[in-house]
């Protein structure tokens, strides 16, 4: 059988709108993505992270392997930021057996979690056998969402195998260079920003941006419903003439400067890290195709400002339909295949896996 010689996960990303998934598989020369798909809710069963309606979104997934035509069994799941608990702490260092007690005795006494409702896992970035501590990385999400999740995928006969953080998703997508740049993964209502010098994660904020801000702003200015505004955005803006283009592009001109605010902050405090300034800036994730928004961020920066390419790591990229609308499930699949992000992070955070 076809899965005695490859190996394949499916990667999935939940979305505000919809999910999105993806099946990369592990061939002898490299990896190779097999199949995409997505499901648009049709009423919101996902809300900050928390889920809604459990059985439609059961319902969701079932069609989506069907439409999709997914042959793995595998899964592996990006995990949003505001739901999440992430800390590195600083501990003696300990035996093996010893750790796991340790890590739930300092989060209980630290911070404002209750450790019995919540699943975390962690991993060692780094002992210092000099001042016998060594670094950990903790992280964790409610217990009861946890449960949820294993419990529907198991419903559908499908194996949970990796609940991975967003931030290790988004940048297991990236091969380390030489120059500083900014990553901005451009969402529904949220932009997480990354900035990186060399292979060195320095910066992770996440921006009240996304891309409804831009169909709000069409959507008062020419007085029309969200929806309206939405295929106005995607499908007529190019073509449209006339006043009612030059309303729009004026409002959007001033809606992104509420985002650039946020860069040059973020820019500010990324020199006071590292000494650098970046040269470029990478954008990814649906809000990244908002009109006007690359050439405008160009303009401002001064920057060489390109769309992310996963060339670098799947070998069939150009067959995947719109890339940036999957980025962040074809990072988790790579976390399910068992991919090691090739980036550290600052204060040592190598990666935040949580396996199931």
């Amino acid at each position: 059988m076809r899965f005695n010689k490859y190996k394949s996960v499916i990667g999935i990303d939940f979305g505000t709108y919809a999910i999105k998934a993806v099946e990369l598989e592990s061939r002898g020369d490299g990896l190779y993505v097999k199949n995409v798909g997505s499901a648009y809710y049709t009423e919101k069963v996902i809300e900050d992270g928390e889920f809604l309606n459990v059985p439609l979104l059961t319902e969701f997934i079932s069609n989506l392997w069907e439409d999709s035509k997914f042959e793995s069994k595998e899964v592996a799941i990006s995990w949003k930021s505001e739901n999440e608990f992430t800390r590195v702490l600083t501990l003696p260092i300990l035996p093996d057996k010893e750790i796991y007690e340790a890590v739930r005795l300092e989060i209980s006494s630290r911070y404002d979690v209750d450790v019995d409702l919540v699943a975390f896992d962690y991993a060692i970035l780094d002992k210092n056998e000099n001042n016998q501590e060594m670094k950990i990385l903790v992280a964790g999400i409610p217990k009861e969402s946890a449960s949820t999740v294993y419990n529907i995928f198991k419903e559908l006969n499908l194996k949970l195998k990796v609940l991975e953080p967003e931030f290790i998703c988004q940048i297991n997508l990236l091969k380390p260079s030489e120059d500083s740049f900014i990553l901005l993964n451009i969402g529904a209502r949220t932009t997480m920003l990354y900035m990186s010098k060399g292979n060195l994660i320095n910066v992770i904020r996440a921006l009240r941006f996304g891309g409804d801000n831009a169909t709000d702003v069409i959507s008062s200015t020419l007085n029309v419903s969200f929806e309206e505004a939405e295929r106005w955005k995607k499908e007529r803006f190019e073509q449209e003439v006339g006043y009612s283009k030059i309303m729009v592009s004026d409002a959007l001109l001033n809606n992104f400067l509420i985002l650039l605010r946020e860069i040059n902050r973020s820019i500010d405090y990324f020199y006071q890290l590292t000494y650098t300034y970046p040269n470029r800036v990478v954008l990814d994730g649906g809000g990244s195709l908002v009109v006007g928004l690359r050439e405008y961020i160009n303009r401002e920066l001064g920057l060489l400002v390109d769309l992310l390419s996963l060339n670098s790591i799947v070998k069939n990229s150009e067959d995947i339909p719109d890339p940036n609308l999957y980025s962040i499930a074809l990072g988790a699949a790579l976390s399910g295949i068992g991919y090691k992000c090739l980036y550290k992070f600052f204060d040592n955070l190598e990666f935040g896996r949580i396996s199931v």
